[in-house]
Formats: C-alpha cells, structure tokens, sequence
C-alpha cells in the first residue's frame, strides 16, 4: 500500500517539475528535485528500499521517468513528434525500434551527481545506523546491535533475518572498512559526504550509459 501511495505521489512532483522546469535556470532544477521529488522518494526508504525488486522497480522507474522530464533533452524528444510521418525522408518513415527508444538516464544521474533508488537505501541506512552507534539514540535500538569486543567499529549479526538490524549490520559491516573509521569520533557531515562521493564513483565506475548491477554493489566500492 505505502509503495502504490508513494509512487503516485512521485507521479505528481515530477508532472509538477515538468510544468516549471522551462521557467526555472537549470542550476535550480537539481535543487527542486531534492525538495519536490526525493523528498517523498527517501521517507522511511529504510523500511521498504530492501524489498524485492519486483516490488520497488515501478519507484526505480519513476526516478528515472523524473530524471528524463527534469534534466532530460526535450527538443530531441519533441522533435520527434514535430512532423508527421509522410514529410519525413523515406529512411525515416518507418518508425522502428530506435525512435521509440527512451534516453539513458544514466549519464544524467551521474552529471548531476544524484543516487539511484538502490544507492539512496545504501546511504540512508548506513546514515541511520551510524547516528545510532554515535549518539546512542534512541537508546532501545541501540541495544540491538552487538558491538564486537575486539573491534568497535565491527557490529556482529548473531541472527541473520530480513528486518533492519540483520540489513543494517551486513551494509555496515562491508561499508566501514571502506571508508576506513576507525572509531566514532568522526563527523557525522563528514561521513555523509564520504559517503556519498564513495556510492556516486560506484555508479560511474561501469558503463557510461547502461546500469548493470554492479551499480549498487558496496563491496565493489
């Protein structure tokens, strides 16, 4: 139910910023994406980004569908709807394959440096976690996690299960070592950033324009 609300929600925002994208410089696009769009796409991604990708593919695809309106080539895309078939030269005039084809979102994530859905779960749960360990707050679900006597920065899943501990800890577990914290005393803001320049160089380490699925995979960063 939260994901069919939330993807008529991102529905909305993005026919939004389509309507206002012409009227607004494109150094401001990025920032109403942030405020209109990946506002409602990151609540409590925490709780449902780890679902199968049968369920999240139609959010996956209303990023993408957004970041095409938003940043995408639109001339190209209206000029093939500008003249109607029979004017077109002969090479043209049937419409196969290639003209129906969508634009490569992926150069456009990685221009204006944007997480995928996937990349976006990463980083908001490792975040999430790391404000737990740090603050120790909320205190009760800082309790749930067992922190190794031989290393602080090591948590140990005694339980491996589906829910937000066992997830938490396995992300947490490939993740620190290569950020390389040895301990809590960094900044949190500093982590963030470290963070997310570490999940933007994943996602533009393979193909320049097709996302494969070692896109979204934290060992390999």
């Amino acid at each position: 139910a939260h994901l069919t609300a939330l993807r008529r929600k991102l529905g909305y925002a993005s026919s939004t910023l389509y309507k206002i994208r012409d009227n607004v410089p494109v150094d401001l696009r990025k920032e109403l994406y942030h405020t209109l769009f990946e506002s409602h796409l990151t609540y409590c991604i925490s709780v449902w980004g780890g679902s199968p990708l049968c369920k999240t593919s139609k959010i996956w695809t209303s990023q993408k569908r957004c970041l095409r309106l938003l940043f995408g080539d639109k001339e190209a895309f209206l000029d093939k709807f500008r003249t109607a078939v029979r004017v077109r030269p002969i090479s043209n005039q049937l419409l196969g394959e290639e003209f129906y084809k969508k634009e490569h979102t992926k150069p456009l994530f990685n221009k204006y440096h944007i997480l995928a859905l996937r990349n976006l779960y990463t980083y908001y749960m490792y975040m999430e976690l790391f404000k737990i360990l740090k603050l120790r707050d909320p205190i009760t679900m800082f309790e749930q996690f067992t922190i190794s006597h031989r290393k602080p920065t090591l948590l140990i899943n005694e339980v491996p299960a589906e829910n937000f501990v066992s997830r938490a800890t396995k992300l947490w577990n490939i993740i620190t070592p290569k950020l390389k914290i040895q301990d809590f005393s960094v900044n949190i803001s500093a982590t963030k950033n470290r963070l997310k320049n570490a999940l933007l160089n994943l996602q533009k380490k393979n193909d320049p324009i097709t996302w494969i699925i070692d896109d979204f995979n934290v060992e390999k960063i």
